[in-house]
């Protein structure tokens, strides 16, 4: 490179001005391993044809359309009306939804991605949806699928806690806690006080409490009550449950019976040997799980059918969460994989690829030329534009 002319009013010679092109090359690997660490897993198949998992999950917020009061200033929708929720997999996140507002959701149970089906196909300039999923094209069929079983909660606009409010990383303080049985998250001044982190494994949020007897009239050790006043929890309490194993009933033997969830033998009597009018009768509480609860969880006949009814068969089993397969790290740069693929070409193939890099290149620079001028930002469409004028240059 060249000194800058100092007689040129406008040069900047500073050292933050001047790149080169080593220092480009070093600050391009460490964007890509960057993109490594965030993007760790494969994207090139979507978990559709698995049916309702347990998985990762994301909302995409430019391709639905919330309600009123779900709406939020700056997200821009492609969705004239406002539409249904819809969740996607990992890779339709990363595959088909590049550079939408994306809503992290973590987990969720019973789940199958929607990625171009009803729920989340865009709306074309006719106003009818048009083909969305990248990695199902030829799913044509999608189109009129709904995954019926999937369940929906304000999550997938972007809010969280029974304070209803939008998460925003930039400006949350707090810890944002997630309950084990809703996969909702609380923060944790919405829940009041907590224990010490280190003294328990789940959280139960009081909404799930309320709702599942089952959870309500658990009575071990493996627990911590947070009684709730006012909306709070203002104290903890671990139960002092004292189970003695010895004086269970005796297992009943259903012969060669298929049973629902295979994880302990089913007993006559339970063991959670609260009395349910003193339960029910006690203000709302949160349940704070010490680690190895579930195996004190009841199986006899009555619960079992409770859990079967309310879904709650990952209360007494473990659970597998499918995962995107881990994607094998790069040994070498996109510049020297580039250069590679190059050596293998024939000297006219590696010519002809060097000579339309280097219009593309010419192009590029005359079209940035005037952004540079006037100091004006380069947008996604101004590049998006770029090509478009580019592919008919050279049809």
């Amino acid at each position: 490179m060249t000194a800058a002319n100092k007689n040129e009013p406008d040069a900047d010679t500073s050292a933050d001005a001047i790149v080169t092109a080593c220092g480009y090359l070093t600050a391009q690997a460490d964007l890509e391993r960057e993109a490594a660490e965030v993007l760790s897993g494969k994207f090139d198949e979507c978990t559709f044809d698995q049916g309702y998992v347990h998985q990762p999950l994301y909302a995409c917020l430019t391709c639905t359309r919330p309600p009123e009061n779900y709406r939020q200033d700056g997200i821009l929708n492609n969705v004239e009306r406002p539409s249904e929720p819809a969740g996607m997999c990992y890779s339709c996140s990363i595959e088909c939804h590049t550079g939408h507002h994306i809503v992290e959701l973590f987990t969720k149970r019973h789940f199958r991605c929607d990625c171009g089906t009803q729920r989340l196909l865009p709306q074309t300039s006719e106003g009818s949806n048009g083909q969305c999923c990248q990695l199902k094209k030829l799913r044509t069929e999608l189109q009129n699928i709904k995954n019926s079983d999937n369940t929906y909660s304000h999550n997938f606009w972007g809010f969280y806690c029974r304070c209803d409010k939008f998460y925003d990383a930039s400006t949350e303080s707090g810890e944002m806690i997630q309950c084990f049985v809703c996969n909702d998250w609380f923060h944790d001044a919405c829940i009041g006080k907590v224990p010490d982190e280190e003294s328990y494994s789940d959280y139960i949020c009081r909404e799930c409490v309320g709702k599942h007897a089952i959870l309500r009239y658990m009575n071990t050790n493996n627990m911590i009550c947070g009684t709730v006043v006012d909306g709070r929890v203002t104290h903890v309490v671990a139960n002092s449950a004292i189970h003695d194993a010895s004086t269970d009933p005796a297992p009943v033997d259903e012969g060669d019976t298929e049973e629902p969830v295979k994880k302990k033998t089913r007993s006559t009597g339970c063991r959670q040997r609260q009395d349910l009018d003193v339960v029910d009768a006690k203000q709302p509480f949160d349940l704070f799980m010490v680690d190895g609860w579930k195996e004190h969880v009841c199986t006899c006949i009555d619960c079992m059918r409770e859990i079967e009814r309310s879904s709650l068969e990952f209360l007494v089993k473990e659970e597998d969460v499918v995962e995107p397969e881990e994607d094998e790290p790069r040994s070498e740069s996109l510049y020297e994989s580039a250069l590679r693929q190059l050596q293998t070409m024939d000297r006219a193939q590696a010519v002809d690829a060097a000579a339309a890099y280097h219009t593309l290149s010419s192009r590029l620079k005359d079209y940035l030329r005037p952004f540079a001028a006037s100091g004006k930002v380069v947008t996604n469409q101004d590049i998006h534009t770029f090509f478009e004028q580019n592919d008919k240059n050279n049809l």
